[in-house]
């Protein structure tokens, strides 16, 4: 369930001290986004009766402001153990704590559980964008152990270049029996876009597997064997990849979709090593697709490579009937 969430974290102290226990202390959880806590009138879909919409009619997003928004929440909670108090968009939790793993606990607890359940009744699903506090006289904040930066490196040419040769492909795509490329080329762009609007490490990291594994499935269809693995392994044997690079690189985002918490519940606690093996795959799996595509639009440019024609029908009966049921109920929430 938090698989790709589940980070390792770290006290960051300030001035080199440490961590003394038993010891009171306090923490506080920075939430986001602002509207939702009463920090700012918009951005948001949070009202307070009497609102201004604003809609983008170029790509649907919409957001709405409040002619009189809310004020700042102010909520304070006492408990035998400890008090909670909530200050705008800030949470400010006091309290004993005996040892590292109480204080550890505690954080989890809020950082992994408060939004989902906030969720329930905000409009706009809360985040904690910070999470920091004070130990005796010690000044922490926690935060990830390590953190892997990508960034792809070009030129004015290249740039430039680079949006020439993407439009000339656009023809591409316009060949029906190009389905399966153009099918493929979203969902990797879907897979890119998730990992660009998240805020949160590991925040759509099942998603962007889920996607990475349709863009192999819709490239290389099974045999008659129905066997999509095998099938990939085949495409990508046919377009120059070495068998390393084959299993390293692409079979895994097929693997993980139908083993760990991509496209089946799973509940399972891995080990923190096996967490950074599933972390460090997502990571670099980015720029390995990237590689598949740039290699495989090349070879059809050229003609040295077909992807199976495929071509574009009425939906399956199985998913109209799917459809279909919704009108029994559809009425009673007009478009």
């Amino acid at each position: 369930m938090l698989t790709y969430q589940i980070r390792p974290r770290v006290f960051h102290l300030e001035n080199e001290a440490s961590l003394v226990f038993p010891s009171s202390g306090m923490v506080c959880f920075t939430f986001g986004p602002l509207q939702p806590f009463g920090m700012e009138p918009g951005g948001g879909k949070t009202v307070v009766k009497a609102a201004k919409v604003l809609f983008n009619a170029n790509t649907g997003a919409h957001t709405i402001e409040s002619k009189d928004p809310l004020k700042p929440l102010d909520v304070e909670l006492v408990e035998p153990n400890r008090n909670i108090r909530l200050d705008g968009n800030s949470l400010t939790i006091q309290q004993e704590f005996a040892s590292n793993e109480e204080l550890t606990n505690l954080i989890q607890c809020v950082y992994y559980g408060l939004p989902p359940l906030l969720n329930v009744d905000f409009a706009d699903p809360p985040i904690i964008e910070r999470v920091d506090g004070e130990i005796g006289k010690t000044r922490f904040r926690w935060e990830l152990a390590v953190c892997r930066t990508d960034f792809l490196t070009t030129t004015q040419e290249k740039q430039e270049k680079s949006f020439a040769g993407s439009w000339e492909r656009i023809g591409l795509l316009s060949v029906p029996t190009n389905t399966r490329i153009f099918a493929a080329l979203h969902f990797y762009y879907v897979a890119v876009r998730l990992q660009r609007q998240s805020t949160i490490a590991g925040e759509f990291l099942p998603e962007m597997i889920l996607n990475l594994s349709k863009s192999l499935e819709v490239l290389f269809p099974p045999a008659g064997d129905g066997k999509t693995i095998n099938a990939a392994r085949r495409g990508l044997e046919a377009l120059e990849f070495s068998g390393v690079e084959i299993e390293a690189d692409y079979i895994p985002a097929m693997a993980l979709r139908n083993e760990i918490d991509v496209a089946h519940v799973g509940l399972g606690l891995f080990s923190p090593e096996q967490l950074v093996l599933i972390h460090g795959y997502v990571q670099r799996a980015e720029n390995a697709f990237r590689e598949l595509f740039k290699r495989l639009l090349v070879k059809v440019e050229n003609n040295q490579f077909t992807v199976e024609p495929y071509t574009r029908g009425s939906a399956r009966p199985e998913a109209v009937r799917v459809v279909e049921r919704l009108a029994k109920y559809s009425s009673r929430y007009p478009l």
